[in-house]
């Protein structure tokens, strides 16, 4: 596809609302991708970045070879990616930290217009497709029962964090953030951002040796992660897509207590460092005031903004002159 300045410039800021989801335990950035028109062109251009265009670099060129896998399209999506995560990291820390009822229910209220939106737009309601979506609904459960350490886990672990965790940047669906979440490993991760981008006013070298050894640990689980999960779920997306759009959307309502706005914490004696949640009624909330207008007001727009998304690409649509 020929693009000019107009087009790239679009695409990267499609890539800041992908960055953007994928830091929000709430939507995946493969959803951003399907709603915006990209995704199909994503899971392509991915799967072109192979061993075998790297081998044909030599013979055919550099220009072939990055025709071949899409270039352009790649490094301004992710560079709009990057940006987003890179900016936003700091804000989304103080947010949880500082108005946990509020970004939670600005979760929530993303989370569930997700969910609406596969039901609306690409799920017909029949049996198999109930049977598929409760399947998720039960893992996506139990999923939440295993839980995770935030406090130091291993590199291994990040590892296979990352590997998993880039999965949802790839399935529409099932948000990456919301992954890291559910593995225990979120705020480990975004505040090793935070710390990263400090030290470029105040470096430090045993500091930044510490987050880079982190952060490149889980960012080569997600470089190895997204090559195997493209060429799977690409496979999957075109031989079963129902049944497994039906089971993600069940997983994400399977697990989706965890990013229940209101959430009093305990400490389970079997695991004396991991510190556990639980969904609770507003009433019974511990942490202080419950905020029931401002959760509302979050909930609401964090529900209108995906189908705001969705409108607008629709508009566009209808927009372009036919041929």
């Amino acid at each position: 596809m020929k693009r000019g300045l107009k087009d790239y410039l679009l695409l990267f800021f499609k890539g800041m609302a992908m960055g953007a989801v994928e830091l929000v335990p709430g939507v995946s950035g493969g959803t951003i991708a399907l709603i915006t028109g990209i995704y199909q062109e994503f899971l392509g251009s991915i799967n072109g970045f192979s061993l075998s265009a790297l081998k044909k670099w030599p013979k055919e060129g550099f220009t072939a070879f990055w025709k071949n896998i899409n270039g352009s399209f790649l490094v301004v999506l992710f560079a709009g990616m990057l940006s987003s995560i890179f900016s936003f990291a700091r804000l989304l820390e103080w947010a949880i930290n500082n108005e946990p009822v509020s970004i939670w229910s600005f979760f929530f209220g993303l989370l569930l217009a997700s969910i609406v939106y596969f039901f609306k737009q690409l799920l017909p309601l029949s049996l198999s497709t109930l049977v598929q979506f409760s399947i998720g609904v039960i893992i996506g459960f139990l999923a939440t029962k295993l839980g995770g350490t935030e406090t130091n886990p291993s590199l291994l672990y990040l590892f296979f964090c990352g590997f998993i965790g880039i999965s949802a940047m790839i399935l529409p669906g099932l948000s990456g953030a919301y992954l890291l979440f559910i593995l225990g490993v979120y705020t480990y991760i975004l505040s090793n951002v935070r710390e990263l981008l400090d030290l470029l006013k105040h470096y430090d070298a045993s500091q930044f040796f510490n987050i880079a050894t982190v952060l490149g640990v889980f960012i080569l689980g997600i470089l190895v992660g997204i090559k195997v999960f493209a060429k799977f779920l690409h496979w999957l997306l075109e031989r079963h897509p129902k049944a497994t759009l039906a089971t993600l959307v069940g997983l994400i309502v399977g697990a989706l207590h965890k990013i229940w706005p209101w959430q009093n914490q305990f400490i389970d004696p079997q695991f004396p460092d991991r510190i556990n949640t639980q969904a609770v009624l507003p009433s019974a909330y511990q942490a202080g005031d419950p905020q029931l207008l401002k959760a509302f007001l979050f909930i609401s727009i964090g529900f209108g903004l995906l189908f705001l998304l969705e409108r607008i690409k629709i508009s566009k649509k209808n927009a372009t002159p036919q041929s």
